[in-house]
Order: C-alpha cells, then structure tokens, then sequence
C-alpha cells in the first residue's frame, strides 16, 4: 500500500494561522508549511507580520508538526531573477536574512519561486542565468534544501524540462530540489511532469486545476488524473510529504487525501 505523509500549507500572515495549527493536529496532520507569503502584494502589512515570525515558529515547532517546507514570499520585490544585479543582490540578502532567523527551526526546505511574470521570451535567457547566480547564494545560506517552485504561465520553472536544465546545470548545490506544484502544469500532465523530474522532487503542492489556469481546488474537482499522478509518484519511489496549498478546512483535506489514497491502492490491488 502507498501513502504519504500528510500535509497542509498554512499561511501565517493569515487571521487564522494558529487556530489552523490545532485544526491541524486535531486533524491527524503529520506535517505543514509555514507559508509566508499571503501577503507578497501587501508589503507593509507582510513587514508586520516578518516581526513575530519566530513567535509563529515556536508555535508551529510546539504543536509537534514536522516543519516540512518555508515558503518564501514572491512578486516584483523578491524575484530572484531580476537582471539588474544590485536589484538581485538586494533581494537575495533580504531572503538570506530571513533564513539566519529561521534555520535554527530546522525546516526541510525553503520554497521559493524562480521569478515573477510576466517574462517576456527575449528576457528568459537572461532572467535564467540571474537565477542561477541566486540560487548558488540562497544554497549556501542555509544546511536546509532550496525548492524551486514549478510554476505556470511565463513564469522561469513552467516546465518540467526547464527546471531540469536548471537544476542539473548546478550540480555543486546539492541542497537544490524541485517543489512539484500540480496545479501549475499547464504544458505537461501533471503525471508526466513528476516522472521527468524524478528524484529532483522534495515536496509538493497538491490541488487541483483545469489544464487552463491554476485553481487551487481540492483533488477531484479538477482535470488531473490523480491515479496516475500516484502512480507516478510512487514510481519514482517519493516518499516525502503530500502538502495540500488549497483554501478547503482541514476536515475537508483529511477526507480528500483517504479518498485519494484508498481508491489508488484499490485500483492497484486489482492489477
């Protein structure tokens, strides 16, 4: 039988993060992310909450929750691909003084996104390479992994190939890892995206979409055909957490994720 540990995004600039924390435990999570990132298109109001950020960890740390995953924030102020190099270094050093604050919580890994959007296609060569010069600073900041987030429309990392290019481009970081988001294939299937990436994946987020656009809808709801997405996870022999980013309670989760599982493992016991 397959299954994995069972996770849930929880966003911490949110009015609700530590009633989420014990929904969460109450719920019989194994695992979260600490999400900082809700507020990326609120800066001031995303500086306020960057003062209690330890008080949110100690909290996260004390409900005996693995720290699966810190998902950095995102936009036009923290894109780690930005081709004006004082503008990179800028943002590269405010990401690296959020890591001194949080390594000593022990995260899995930090999940960043490898640009904003859009990107025009005569700037991708160029945003790529200010990429790579990011993510050879952002490794050697923390013992943690760096997971790039596949991401959809323009943005760097909307395809499995490119991801792939990128990461085995920099085989000296061996804390550089994939954060597969599903719900953000819109070149690929979702199932053929987690084969090519292979053993580069070290987290998820898990929803549902419409091979359209991004949804963020609970599994089922959507286009992704989930057995085989299982199946190709547990074909690459994953074995890390199935971190659900969607807006549903955790009850909600906590069903989806044993009806997900249960009609996999049926389907299999009949081959």
């Amino acid at each position: 039988m397959y299954k994995l540990r069972l996770g849930k995004s929880v966003g911490f600039c949110s009015d609700n993060y530590y009633e989420t924390l014990d929904e969460m435990v109450k719920n019989g999570f194994d695992s979260g992310d600490f999400d900082i990132a809700s507020k990326w298109h609120l800066p001031e109001e995303e500086a306020e909450h960057y003062k209690t950020l330890e008080k949110g960890l100690d909290a996260f740390q004390k409900s005996g929750l693995y720290l699966n995953g810190v998902h950095i924030s995102f936009g036009k102020n923290w894109d780690i691909s930005a081709v004006e190099d004082s503008r990179r270094q800028a943002i590269v050093e405010k990401i690296l003084a959020l890591f001194t604050r949080i390594n000593p919580y022990n995260p899995h890994g930090y999940i960043l996104h490898g640009s904003f959007e859009p990107i025009p296609p005569e700037n991708r060569a160029a945003q790529i390479q200010s990429l790579k010069k990011s993510l050879t600073e952002l490794c050697n900041g923390t013992k943690s992994l760096v997971c790039v987030e596949i991401l959809p429309r323009t943005c760097l990392f909307n395809t499995s190939k490119e991801a792939i290019e990128v990461v085995d481009s920099l085989p000296q970081l061996t804390n550089l890892k994939v954060c597969v988001d599903v719900n953000h294939y819109l070149q690929e299937r979702a199932e053929e995206g987690v084969l090519a990436l292979g053993s580069r994946i070290a987290t998820t987020h898990i929803s549902d979409h419409d091979y359209e656009d991004e949804r963020h809808w609970l599994p089922m709801k959507g286009k992704i055909d989930w057995n085989a997405l299982l199946a190709a996870f547990e074909k690459i022999g994953y074995q890390g957490v199935f971190n659900y980013e969607v807006g549903a309670t955790c009850a909600e989760v906590k069903q989806n994720y044993e009806t997900l599982f249960a009609a996999y493992n049926a389907q299999k016991a009949k081959v």
